[in-house]
């Protein structure tokens, strides 16, 4: 299998070549359910966690204190109510009662906050999706009290995800395996580490019923040909598709579900003060390539026609976005040039950036053949795929093709837009941003809606990245095995499949 990589919501994971292979298993008959991932798991350490697609690996074993319904709403889980006080600075949660985890321990108040401040200590993006909260109180054996730096609307969706997953205290540094209070329980006998987990049930679970599979395999199968070719053979009950091979896969009688994750796909401008390439610190040059690109055609041909075009981060359904943005810029290459030529490179500029081209090759291909259309010439630099996560991250290209993706828009925030965020490899600084920021950090509803509007408009204004579309995913599952996806998460959870009703 060839080596390859994937964007997800929080960020660029590199993936490794890894064995494949397996039986098939017969879904409701036998009470199994295999599925793949595109990603190897990550560190069973909740601290070092990321918050993509490896979430499945982790879903099995560690429940989390909230769950987010199919419309993303929060409802209870191992905190059974919840409460904020007038200011939405201090969240009390409420606990399950008689949970235990795997190892005998008792889920109680002290383990939740031993382990919310264990996640934010670390430096995934698990740790930066609670990084508000300030404090964690354990009142009593059942009463949480979380205290934030300030409101946010962040908090509950990220207790619903893998920012809220709880792991016995005893496993909390440094675990060689995961222990949890969820429905299922690794098999060590029937793991391969970076190829396959087994799951089984753990006897107890308050909620059972909710997860009707007794075992659970995920199989790392990186090479999207080989999942599509082990789910029509049979070999798999799930896996996540490329858009082109949906009409195959239903013509085969199978079920494929497509939605939208809320990750934002195009050109993503790092270099924004023109540090390494000078030309981007000019706002004329960065809105010159927002009209380089033909959106429509892009989405036609790589995306077969699912998708609308887009200028900006935010998804349709969150937080700030604003429909009227998506008209800032239209497809017009010429004047793209007289941009480039007012800003002093009427003959464009060269620029290095990182060959995708074995993972997005239609979108490679876009992406540089519109720059070179309007003059910018573009060097493709070819590394091997464990190195490119590392490099991008530590400023080495410009810009780049890239996928954003996280649950909210103050994550999306965080994760690019803040001096500080992960995806802000040159630490770009913009002083009224940083205002903005700091105001929506501050306020609650009607008010915060209309800053992110404001925070929105500027970025998109100032050109800090040229958006083609919000991604749209496919996920096919087989005959006898339904799933329902979920907004703001790249593969549908665990506890979203279930048998199909003949």
């Amino acid at each position: 299998m060839r080596k390859t990589a994937a964007f997800i919501g929080a960020g660029f994971l590199i993936i490794t070549t890894a064995a494949c292979g397996g039986t098939a298993s017969t879904g409701a008959t036998d009470k199994t359910l295999t599925i793949s991932e595109s990603v190897t798991a990550t560190p069973w350490d909740l601290a070092k966690a990321s918050m993509g697609p490896e979430a499945q690996y982790y879903q099995p074993v560690y429940d989390t204190l909230i769950r987010l319904n199919t419309k993303n709403e929060p409802t209870p889980n191992l905190a059974t109510s919840w409460t904020y006080d007038k200011a939405e600075t201090t969240l009390t949660l409420k606990l399950r009662s008689g949970v235990k985890f795997t190892d005998g321990t008792a889920l109680d108040a002290q383990a939740v906050k031993q382990n919310l401040l264990h996640t934010k200590s670390g430096t995934g993006t698990a740790a930066g999706e609670i990084r508000d909260i300030a404090s964690v109180d354990a009142v009593d054996a059942r009463t949480v009290v979380i205290k934030l730096s300030h409101p946010t609307a962040a908090l509950l969706p990220a207790l619903g995800q893998v920012s809220g997953m709880i792991a016995s205290p005893k496993s909390l540094s440094n675990p060689k395996a995961p222990v949890g209070s969820g429905p299922y329980r690794l098999d060590a006998s029937a793991t391969t580490a970076g190829q396959t987990y087994t799951y089984t049930r753990a006897s107890g679970y308050w909620n059972a019923k909710a997860f009707p599979y007794d075992k659970i395999v995920i199989k790392y199968l990186a090479d999207p040909t080989a999942r599509t070719n082990a789910l029509l053979t049979g070999q798999l009950d799930g896996a996540s598709l490329s858009l082109s091979r949906v009409k195959t896969v239903k013509g085969r009688g199978l079920n494929v579900v497509t939605y939208q994750p809320g990750d934002i796909e195009g050109l993503f401008i790092w270099d924004r003060a023109g540090k390494i390439v000078p030309a981007l610190g000019k706002l004329k040059v960065r809105q010159a390539l927002n009209y380089a690109f033909d959106k429509q055609a892009i989405i036609k041909t790589a995306k077969t026609g699912l998708g609308e075009p887009t200028t900006q981060l935010f998804a349709p359904w969150e937080e700030g976005y604003d429909a009227s943005l998506n008209s800032t810029y239209s497809y017009d290459p010429a004047k793209a040039k007289k941009l480039l030529a007012e800003a002093g490179y009427p003959n464009g500029f060269s620029v290095t950036m990182p060959d995708l081209s074995a993972l997005f090759p239609q979108e490679q291909e876009a992406l540089t053949q519109s720059l070179k259309n309007i003059g910018i010439k573009v060097q493709l630099d070819n590394l091997p795929s464990d190195q490119i996560f590392s490099s991008m991250l530590s400023g080495k290209y410009a810009l780049s093709y890239f996928k954003l993706g996280a649950p909210t828009s103050w994550d999306k925030v965080q994760l690019e837009l803040t001096k500080d965020a992960t995806w802000n490899p040159f630490k770009y600084d913009d002083p009224k941003a940083d205002a903005l920021i700091t105001q929506i950090s501050k306020a609650s509803g009607a008010e915060r809606t209309a800053l992110f509007k404001k925070l929105n408009t500027y970025v998109v204004d100032q050109a800090w990245d040229a958006p083609w579309t919000p991604t749209v995913n496919a996920y096919g599952t087989a005959k006898d095995v339904k799933v329902t996806p979920q907004p703001g998460i790249n593969f549908p959870p665990i506890y979203n499949f279930a048998p199909a009703k003949s």
